[in-house]
């Protein structure tokens, strides 16, 4: 168990990839994707407790998650490459220990995003 300065433990921050779906009602733009690629960062004790906290928070929101494509732990991840605004939301994740998102990007913007890129 991980504990700071003053011995106080801390729970690990993990950054979890999921697909999800909004469901009528909900804030996310649809423009016309069949999915929504999301990441957030979740405090919890393990990687079931992040996982079963983040479905939980998505479908209060309108958001149904479909998969779950990682789970890492931040401490542990090379987010050097990562445009998805992953350490503001670590950072509020770890002042208010509450699940920040990082990004939900649709199916059509992920493509477009990638063909830039490559070209």
């Amino acid at each position: 168990m991980a504990m700071d300065e003053k011995g106080t433990y801390m729970k690990t921050f993990w950054v979890i990839d999921t697909t999800v779906t909004a469901l009528e009602g909900c804030d996310l733009n649809d423009d016309g994707s069949k999915y929504i690629f999301g990441r957030s960062v979740v405090p919890a004790d393990s990687k079931e407790e992040a996982v079963s906290a983040l479905k939980d928070h998505l479908e209060q929101a309108r958001i149904h998650v479909e998969e779950v494509t990682a789970v890492v732990a931040y401490d542990e991840g090379d987010w050097s490459e990562d445009p998805h605004l992953l350490s503001k939301a670590y950072k509020l994740a770890k002042a208010t220990n509450e699940i920040r998102s990082a990004a939900f990007i649709s199916e059509k913007a992920r493509e477009f995003s990638e063909e830039q890129k490559q070209g």
